[in-house]
């Protein structure tokens, strides 16, 4: 969560840029302006997920496990919604108290469970998905597709970026 609120001005910016040596008041101000809008999109996002009982870790852990039907484990549902294995488990949990999924032992490895769809875990999913898709479009819709193709070209950029310099810091 960004919780910067207030954002400063390019005055600001550009007085602090001098004071301690920011060398791009551009590449900052470019920051918080996407850091704040990221925020709201998120918090949106959730807003829109709550109207149907859920918020964002169940409702990817829905997804992942309609696309594999055959169930995925407790670390793979970790592993693809990008949550601690015990978050993971806790979530399970609850969603399995809430009849959206359920756990089998693994016929490989009894001490791993799989987990696997329910029914109810489809209908919640078939109630969400459509709204959900609708909320994307109707926020989408104000970019136009140039627009729209340039976001996704930088948005390619952020991962790698952050790999780089989480490598550059770790040498």
């Amino acid at each position: 969560m960004f919780e910067l609120k207030d954002l400063p001005s390019r005055e600001t910016l550009e007085q602090f840029g001098k004071q301690y040596g920011n060398p791009s008041v551009e590449s900052l101000h470019t920051w918080l302006v996407w850091a704040s809008a990221t925020d709201e999109m998120l918090a949106a996002f959730e807003a829109n997920l709550a109207t149907h009982g859920l918020s964002q870790t169940p409702f990817f852990v829905l997804l992942l496990l309609k696309r594999n039907p055959e169930g995925l484990t407790i670390g793979e549902l970790a592993s693809g919604v990008a949550v601690a294995s015990q978050t993971m488990t806790r979530a399970i949990n609850k969603m399995e108290a809430s009849g959206l999924c359920s756990k089998h032992p693994d016929p490989k490895d009894g001490r791993i469970s799989v987990v696997r769809l329910t029914t109810q875990g489809e209908d919640a999913l078939n109630a969400a998905l459509p709204k959900h898709y609708e909320w994307v479009a109707n926020f989408m819709s104000d970019f136009t597709a140039d627009e729209l193709a340039l976001l996704n070209k930088m948005m390619l950029k952020v991962g790698p970026a952050l790999k780089r310099m989480k490598l550059t810091a770790a040498h």
